[in-house]
Order: structure tokens, then sequence, then C-alpha cells
């Protein structure tokens, strides 16, 4: 993810995200001291509030009162981490760092497991070395406006905070994360329409990230309006596929939906090896002498060898050692799908009677998305590496796919 303040980006992320579609750590607390459950409601206040500062000292007498509340241990863990972002020190802010990722491993020890803590866990190393956050001598006067926009964030003083933040965009333009963080502390003021112009701004900056598609889906969720935010989740799942939260933000919209998501079901049957004696293609037993088009997966088999051998030299001279290309995948599939529709169309095969994965290949190979599937539903590390230029002229095949297949509402 292509992030300048990985950290805080993420946790403010999460700020916004958890009030309404994860459970906030929370129980009841009757058999409780009434002070402490109290106190705890005032903190818990605080917390959504994003009033750090102001957490942060009722969560440390709560967790000194009673250490192995969960509850108290992910909150205080949080406020830490949320406030440990503005340390100037690189030193002290590695410590309360340290701290808060302890906290959370304690929390996590006790049976605790909800998304903060994993997001925490996720992104504070365990070392306390937070990348991306600038040292003292580096930082340049967009990092420090930022940084002093953050810090009035966590204080809960959003009008202070854009302030900041617009001054950090007049004095770099592309830095992506003031108008998302603008956006963020007009959502916090309940200035919806504001915050879409901010998220819309650094949208433009850079299209290619996930982040102001994310904010920007999860207020509208708030909202109620769930298509427009489908529309801004699966923009998000564009940007960048190979990461965890646009398809966490795409799998709470999918429970708030009421729909079920997921990839069509394409496994080609048998296996194939390549030796230096020879290709060893392995044929499913099951498949022969059926008439459902599960047989034709040998042609899958012989397509990839054939690359694995000798195409893909030739089809990428400029790079020195084999890999599993997204131009390999789809026409492997392809061979096997051709031959499909070639039989059906033919009358040699019903189509009502196909084998489910060949059924399935045929529809997505019928709708022109079979990259946009090996893309997001099978990658590898070879295929990965050519989503961005597949990406460049394609995001409507990749939006379609995402509607009509993994999101579909039928």
């Amino acid at each position: 993810m292509k992030t300048r303040r990985p950290v805080l980006n993420a946790l403010l992320c999460f700020a916004a995200f958890s009030a309404l579609l994860l459970s906030h750590p929370s129980r009841t607390f009757a058999q409780e001291q009434p002070d402490y459950e109290a106190e705890l409601k005032r903190a818990l206040e605080l917390v959504q509030a994003n009033k750090m500062p102001e957490a942060l000292p009722i969560l440390e007498r709560l967790h000194a009162a009673k250490p192995d509340n969960t509850v108290v241990l992910e909150s205080l863990a949080y406020a830490i981490s949320v406030i440990a972002v503005t340390e100037k020190d690189p030193e002290k802010r590695k410590k309360e760092f340290l701290r808060a990722r302890s906290l959370v491993e304690r929390a996590k020890k006790l049976g605790a497991n909800s998304e903060r803590i994993q997001l925490m866990l996720e992104i504070i190393p365990a070392d306390g070395q937070m990348a991306g956050l600038p040292t003292l001598n580096k930082r340049t006067p967009a990092d420090e406006a930022l940084v002093e926009g953050e810090a009035e964030f966590a204080k809960g003083e959003m009008e202070r905070a854009i302030e900041h933040y617009e001054r950090a965009l007049k004095l770099e333009p592309k830095l992506y994360e003031a108008p998302l963080f603008t956006g963020d502390a007009y959502h916090k003021m309940g200035k919806n329409d504001k915050a879409y112009e901010s998220y819309a701004r650094a949208v433009a900056i850079d299209p290619d990230r996930d982040t102001a598609y994310r904010y920007w889906g999860n207020v509208l969720m708030r909202e109620g309006k769930l298509k427009e935010a489908k529309e801004k989740l699966i923009e998000a799942a564009i940007a960048e596929p190979y990461t965890r939260f646009p398809w966490q933000f795409l799998r709470n919209w999918a429970e708030l939906s009421r729909v079920q998501i997921g990839h069509p079901r394409i496994e080609p049957s048998g296996s194939m090896s390549v030796e230096k004696e020879g290709t060893n293609i392995t044929v499913d037993m099951n498949s022969i002498g059926k008439n459902d088009g599960s047989a034709m997966w040998m042609f899958y088999h012989t397509t990839r060898s054939q690359w694995i051998k000798e195409k893909f030299a030739k089809e990428f001279p400029g790079e020195k050692d084999y890999r599993h290309s997204l131009r390999e995948e789809v026409e492997a599939l392809r061979a096997v799908a051709t031959i499909i529709s070639e039989s059906v169309k033919n009358g040699k095969m019903k189509e009502k009677d196909l084998e489910p994965s060949i059924a399935n290949l045929l529809k997505v190979h019928n709708a022109g998305l079979l990259e946009a599937y090996v893309l997001l539903a099978k990658p590898d590390a070879g295929i990965a590496r050519d989503y961005v230029e597949y990406r460049k002229n394609n995001r409507d095949k990749l939006r379609r796919y995402l509607n009509e297949y993994v999101t579909s509402e039928k």
C-alpha cells in the first residue's frame, strides 16, 4: 500500500470504520463496580469522539484496576497508538508503540480478537520501528503541517486539524493524505458532503490508492447509502486488490446488504509437471467417458506446459526467469473454454450438463472477463506483476467483473 503515513492512515481509517461495521469492544458491565462502569463508558465515548488525550488517563486508571479487561487493553493500546504517531522524538515514539503492541498481544492472549486488534498487530512492528514516520531532521514543511493536523485530530479538534491539513496541501499539492485526512475530519464533524468532496480530491491525486475510496464508502455505509458505498468499495478493490483492507470493507458491505460475495469456482482437474525428460500430465480418471466437459481440462495443462517449456521466453524476452503470467493462465483457460463453446454450439455437449467449474469458465469467457477473473480470483506472485499494466486500459472490465460476479445481489 503506497502510504506516506501508513500507521495513522490505517488507524484513522479504523476509527471511522469501527463505529458502524464492527461491534464496539464492549460487553455487559452489570457485575462491575458502578464507578468502574461509569469510567469505562466515559473512556469509550472519548475514544469514539477521537479525544485520545482525554481518554488516555481514564484508560490507564481502568487498566491499573483490572489489568486483564480486554476491552480496556484494546482501547488503551489504540489511544496510545494514535497519540504516538504525533510524537516527534523517535525513541519515545518507539517506546509507546512497543507498549501499545504489548497491550494488544495481551488482549489477544486473553481471547480477544477484534478487527482493531488484528489491525494493530498488523501495522505495529514487533520492534516498534514504524516505517513512514519521518524523523525530526527529515520533515518537510508539509510534513510538519500534516503532523500538527494529526495532533489536533487526536485531540478531537477537527476545525484546527483541517486548517493544518489544508496548509499541508498548499505546500505540497500532491500530498494525498492531506485531503484524505481533511475528509475524515469533516466526517467526524458530521459534514459528510464536505467529506465526500475531500475524498474526491484525494482520488484525483492518486486514483490507484484504495484508502480514499474506502473512507468514502464507509461514510456512505454509515448513511445507509449501500448502492453508492458499493461503487466506492469496488473502486478500492480495483485500486489495490492485493491488500486486505478493500476486501474487508467489501465483506462488511455484503453483511449489511445481506449479500454473499465470492468468486466463481473454476478449478481445473488433473495436474501437470514439466521435467527435463518431458511433461507429465495427469488426467482426472473420473472425467473419462463423461460428456460434461471435465475431460477438456487436459488442454489447460497442455497449454501451460508449452508456456513453461518455451513460450514464456519468447513472449517475455526481457525477463530472465520464467514466471506464471496473466497471458499464460488466460490462454490456458481460453483453450478449454473455446473447445467447450464449440461443442455446445455444435450440439456435442449440452450446457445444462456441464461440470460446474466448466460451466462457470464458459460464462466468464463469454462475458469477456477471463483476465479480470484471473487477476482478482487467482493471482499468484507472477500473475500479480501483470495487474498494473492490465488496469491501465481495462478498469471497466475489472469493475464489471466485481459487479456481475463477486458482489452480485441476484
